[in-house]
């Protein structure tokens, strides 16, 4: 089982790193948008930690990847933002997890569990 983290904020990776560490969960890193999506496309995840404002490709770009491969099921992905996520849940739509990025580490250790 491994997560995919999104984020160009190595402090902020290294603290999702560190819960899925705790969860014994392997984790990958991708500090931009393109680099996420080639991870995308040689891996399997059980869980996607995605910031909005990544370099290369934003995190939006990301979600489209995602849609495109998998559809609206995306139970497995979560959203960050330091935005408001109401305004950012009507952009992006669907059902997806959007959290604010002091959130992130909690919600990783949720959405792991029911793995």
């Amino acid at each position: 089982m491994k997560i995919l983290v999104v984020e160009d904020n190595p402090l902020i990776a290294q603290a999702i790193e560190e819960a899925g560490q705790r969860l014994e969960v392997g984790c990958d890193r991708a500090s931009d948008g393109w680099d996420a999506i080639e991870k995308l496309e040689n891996e399997s995840y059980v869980a996607i930690v995605i910031d909005a404002d990544v370099p290369r490709q934003s995190g939006y770009g990301v979600l489209t990847y995602l849609r495109e491969e998998v559809g609206e099921a995306m139970d497995h992905v979560i959203f960050m933002t330091s935005s408001n996520r109401d305004a950012v849940r009507r952009r992006i739509g669907g059902h997806l997890t959007v959290v604010d990025k002091a959130d992130a580490v909690a919600e990783i250790t949720r959405v792991v569990g029911r793995e």
